[in-house]
């Protein structure tokens, strides 16, 4: 018997995702206070600053203290990101240096917290370089 060549295994989950995102108020307020704390504790990163955007994205901005090149780059944001990771958890890379992720808590999810999610969008930094934003 084969295996399946596709993802629709995780459609379920997916569609679920997509649907709590679309709740108002599912996103919750001061990111400032329940994440930041988190990642500036992460070893080997320094977060330069953050600021809520208009499209609901708390963007971080940070850098390493070493060059990150290639998939090396995405393995090391997720690694930052996994500091604040709920039970649902995707991270995806949106440009050179620019990763967007979403994490939260669905209904019925453990660890029993109520319905909640963030957005967070990292800005990569060059290592020892690079404008801070004002935070």
């Amino acid at each position: 018997m084969g295996h399946r060549s596709d993802a629709a295994a995780m459609l379920p989950a997916v569609h679920r995702l997509a649907e709590v995102m679309r709740a108002g108020g599912w996103v919750t307020e001061e990111p400032e206070a329940h994440l930041l704390p988190h990642l500036r504790r992460v070893p080997g990163w320094e977060v330069l600053g953050e600021r809520l955007v208009d499209d609901g994205f708390n963007e971080v901005r940070a850098r390493t203290g070493t060059e990150l090149l290639g998939i090396e780059a995405h393995r090391a944001v997720i690694r930052l990101l996994s500091v604040i990771a709920e039970p649902a958890f995707l991270v995806r890379q949106a440009g050179d240096g620019v990763f967007e992720c979403v994490t939260g808590v669905m209904p019925g999810d453990p660890p029993g917290y109520r319905s909640h999610g963030h957005l967070v969008r990292v800005v990569v930094e060059p290592s020892g370089g690079g404008q801070g934003l004002g935070g």
